[in-house]
Formats: C-alpha cells, sequence, structure tokens
C-alpha cells in the first residue's frame, strides 16, 4: 500500500512510500481509508517538536510508527481475532493505530464508531482527534446551560468544535477569532464574536465562568482575569517549540489553580470510541457539522501537515483524501 512516511525527523524525511499491507491483530479492524483529518499532532511527529516529547514520539532520531496520521474514515475491510463489534463493509471514523495517511490502517475496536450517515468521509475524517478533544476539555469544565464561555481559536479546528458543542449545551458562547472568521463563528453558535486584531478579550469589563483557551495567543494569567471567582480556565496550547514546548505552562497549570480564585485546567484527551458516539448524536441533532477548508490528495499530504505546524491552521480542518 502506499503511505505518507519518514525514517527521521524533518519535513523533508516525509515521503509517500510503498509499505507492505498491516494486519489485524486482537480487538483490530483493517481500514480501507477514505479520508484522514490532519491535525497539529502530525507536526509534532514529523518535526519531532517539543524536543522533550522525543522519547514519547519514538526515539530522539526518528518517530515510530513511522507512517503519519491518527483520524480516519473509511470502510473495515478485514476484523482481528475476536472481534464481533464490526464485520466487513462497515463504515467507521475514528483514531487509527499506527498512522492512517495510509490506503489501509488499522484501528482498536475502542477507538472507532460507525461514520454518522450525515456525514461524508471527508467530513467524518474531520472530527475524531478535534471533536473529542474539545468535548472532553468542555466535560472537564462542567459546563452547564445558561454559563458564559469564551473559545479562543474559536475559528479553529478543536475551536470550532467547542462553540457548537458548548452552544448545544445551552452555554452563551464569545468566540475569539480573526475577521474572516468571524461569520463563521457566529453561524456555528457564538452569541458574540471578538476580533482578536482589534479587541484584547482579557481587557475590559467582560466576565466568563468558563475560558478555552487554543490558540497559545494569551498567557494563562491574563485569561485568568477575565474569570469570575470559582470559574475555569481551560489551558490547551501544544503548538510552543524548542526544548519544553510547552510544558513549562503545563507544569504550571497546578500551582495557578492553588493560588487563584479561579481553576486552571488541563485535559490529556484520549481516544474513545463512546465519545465519538456522542459526538454522531451531535450531529444528528443537526447542532454538529465539521468545517472543512480545504482537502488534499495523499501525494501532497506534506503541504496540509505544514499548515497545521506551529499555531495551527486557523479555519476549520483540513483533511487528506485517499479515494
Amino acid at each position: 500500500m502506499r503511505a505518507l512516511t519518514q525514517d527521521r525527523y524533518g519535513w523533508d524525511a516525509l515521503e509517500v512510500r510503498e509499505v507492505p499491507d498491516p494486519v489485524p491483530g486482537e480487538g483490530q479492524v483493517l481500514v480501507r481509508v477514505h479520508a484522514a483529518g490532519v491535525n497539529p499532532y502530525d507536526w509534532h511527529f514529523a518535526a519531532g517538536q517539543p524536543l522533550i516529547a522525543r522519547p514519547m514520539t519514538g526515539g530522539f532520531t526518528g518517530p515510530k510508527p513511522p507512517v503519519r496520521g491518527a483520524d480516519l474514515s473509511g470502510v473495515v475491510l478485514e476484523v482481528g481475532p475476536d472481534v464481533t463489534a464490526f464485520a466487513p463493509g462497515d463504515e467507521v471514523f475514528g483514531f487509527g493505530a499506527g498512522g492512517t495517511f495510509a490506503e489501509l490502517a488499522l484501528a482498536s475496536v475502542d477507538s472507532i464508531a460507525r461514520r454518522p450517515l450525515e456525514l461524508t468521509h471527508i467530513e467524518a475524517a474531520a472530527m475524531p482527534m478535534a471533536a473529542v478533544t474539545a468535548l472532553q476539555f468542555l466535560r472537564a469544565a462542567e459546563l452547564t446551560a445558561g454559563q458564559r464561555i469564551a473559545i479562543t481559536g474559536a475559528g479553529g479546528g478543536i475551536g470550532h468544535f467547542a462553540v457548537q458543542i458548548a452552544a448545544a449545551w445551552g452555554a452563551r458562547v464569545t468566540g475569539v477569532c480573526g475577521p474572516r472568521n468571524a461569520a463563521m463563528v457566529r453561524e456555528l453558535g457564538a452569541v458574540d464574536v471578538v476580533d482578536y486584531t482589534r479587541d484584547d478579550v482579557t481587557a475590559g469589563e467582560r466576565r466568563f465562568d468558563v475560558v478555552f483557551t487554543n490558540a497559545g495567543r494569551y498567557p494563562l494569567r491574563a485569561l485568568g482575569r477575565v474569570v469570575v471567582p470559582g470559574g475555569v480556565v481551560l489551558a490547551n496550547d501544544g503548538s510552543k517549540e524548542g526544548l519544553l514546548g510547552p510544558m513549562p505552562d503545563m507544569l504550571a497549570v497546578p500551582l495557578l489553580s492553588r493560588f487563584s480564585p479561579h481553576r486552571v485546567v488541563n485535559v490529556v484527551a484520549t481516544e474513545s470510541g463512546e465519545d465519538l458516539v456522542a459526538l454522531g448524536g451531535l450531529v444528528a441533532d443537526g447542532v454538529l457539522l465539521p468545517i472543512v477548508s480545504a482537502t488534499y490528495p495523499l501525494d501532497r499530504a506534506v503541504e496540509a501537515i505544514e499548515q497545521v505546524a506551529g499555531h495551527g491552521h486557523a479555519r476549520g480542518k483540513l483533511v487528506v483524501t485517499l479515494v
């Protein structure tokens, strides 16, 4: 099969090659990939950034597995031993195991769900990592109807899902984004939009029960100034490079929570088939829709990864197409 692989860190190491077809093991299925979502996660693996994370991405010389990509949508071709939840021919979406920028990919049965019929494979492939992350962060905030939430990076991958989920739960959403995404963010459910190029959401009289930061544009202390006592700052920014990357900010989270009148929360999002089912329910209810701003064939997948490098792509999601 053809797949985007690399044997060392660096953009010039990424190349589409012929590699052996994967074989499903216990608890796995083999999927014919129709489309695969692109995430900053893929950039971290490709570039080996931050440096401190290299032992977790496979080692100091190159990433493992060598195939890039985490999200997928496609059709089950084969099931592993003792798998009964899925059968050949089932259309699924979720998280792959061992890379998804490939014609074929493995997936754990606990990390996929049936593709929502309301979505194309391209739309479904845009959801897993970004939408599940948004859902798990908002749950951690215990967000309820009527609460006021500000979401930075509201036009991006995680942000645009968070806007829709929070609005569906009855929260009053303020989306923070650039001017070209303002209309889209309003259409997705924000009752107010702050253009960060003209207005600083951390200044002035606005106050929120929850602030969900995705773009890394604002220091956590500044965001804390606009959160009510007892409120929550959801800290999600993995964009920093260098030796330690976002680690100093992550280590500061418990200290800020301890000495602040509000909570500061960082969530390590996990793969979850149950959460994919829950998100599919929101899609069926007509309150959640992935925004895909561009698609790329496998031979141009590196361009897509470059688009989400650093601070991330600024409008919805990018998707690599394989069928």
